[in-house]
């Protein structure tokens, strides 16, 4: 009986600690000047058009249309430039990131 008192709490105080030590991501924690909006032109350092947001999601990852497919833009490669929506990442970089 003992042994299954000592499992239960066991089981009752697991998910606690999970929660308590989560950290967040490493990339959601690049923190932009504004959010990127769906439809806004990306472009490169060299102010060169990436392709198009398709979709901003929760973690602040984007997912863009470059080439006519879709490839998630980490948001750790993101910043704001002269008020434009910029990536580290080339072309050829954002193609190979599906």
């Amino acid at each position: 009986m003992r042994m299954f008192v000592t499992i239960a709490l066991l089981a009752v105080a697991t998910p606690a600690l999970a929660v308590e030590t989560a950290t967040p991501p490493a990339e959601a924690t690049t923190a932009l000047e504004r959010a990127p909006k769906e439809g806004e032109v990306l472009r490169d350092t060299s102010a060169r058009i990436v392709g198009k947001v398709y979709k901003v999601q929760a973690s602040g990852n984007l997912l863009a249309i470059v080439n006519r497919e879709t490839v998630r833009i980490p948001a750790s490669t993101l910043s704001i430039v002269n008020g434009k929506l910029v990536t580290t990442l080339s072309k050829s970089e954002a193609l190979k990131q599906k």
